[in-house]
């Protein structure tokens, strides 16, 4: 199956290099719990582009009806550009709450050239040769990637956040149709096993994410889209 969806993937982008583009899309954020798999809140994911620089950033927060049993919200940026089709970070920013409470907040300046990574915490952390990406640029990374290499079933990526510098691999592990406002989409599916996060893609809307699916500790989470611009 996951060579039939390479294959596939191979034709659709023959002699095609896509730059990125702007979208933003608003997702409902499930949790599953002992009640069942719950709407607990909202999230959007907003990319702007100027020129070869890109400002991706998330917004998710739980719903107010959902507060008193968990309230949640966090916030990341990314900043950077896309050069011959590399997703080129130098900068993320995290602030996470749970009931007002700070529970993180912190910025990395990344300098690529120079083979290092600071927080704001005053840590460095040193960058292998090869694509740096955050947690949140990831997402592009992975897009330009599925674009531009249809042949590869296996990407690997150095990811930093406030605890350092790792290599996570993501795998394409098959195509999926998903019905999203009575449409059918065809997707494909991406996971990383260390996440815990599988990814569903939109091969018409080049490779954006249409469903998030990450377990954190003994809860599962789901964005799943509502609407795209």
């Amino acid at each position: 199956m996951n060579k039939l969806i390479i294959l596939f993937l191979g034709l659709l982008f023959s002699f095609q290099s896509f730059a990125l583009t702007p979208y933003k899309g608003s997702y409902d954020l499930y949790a599953e719990t002992v009640m069942g798999n719950l709407q607990i809140g909202t999230a959007t994911l907003n990319l702007e582009i100027n020129g070869n620089q890109f400002e991706f950033t998330t917004e998710a927060r739980t719903a107010s009806l959902w507060k008193a049993l968990y309230d949640y919200s966090r916030s990341e940026k990314s900043i950077g550009n896309e050069i011959d089709g590399q997703i080129i970070n130098t900068y993320f920013s995290v602030v996470e709450k749970i009931k007002e409470e700070v529970r993180k907040n912190y910025e990395i300046t990344i300098e690529t050239d120079k083979n290092y990574a600071v927080s704001s915490s005053g840590s460095e952390f040193e960058i292998k040769p090869g694509l740096l990406v955050d947690t949140l640029s990831v997402y592009l990374a992975l897009s330009n990637d599925i674009i531009n290499k249809p042949s590869q079933s296996e990407f690997t990526y150095q990811v930093v956040d406030e605890i350092g510098v790792k290599y996570l691999q993501f795998k394409v592990d098959g195509s999926e149709k998903l019905l999203i406002n009575e449409s059918e989409i065809e997707t494909i599916r991406v996971v990383c096993d260390e996440l815990q996060l599988t990814l569903n893609l939109s091969i018409k809307d080049n490779f954006q994410p249409i469903r998030i699916h990450k377990i954190n500790g003994k809860t599962a989470f789901t964005m799943t889209l509502i609407e795209f611009e």
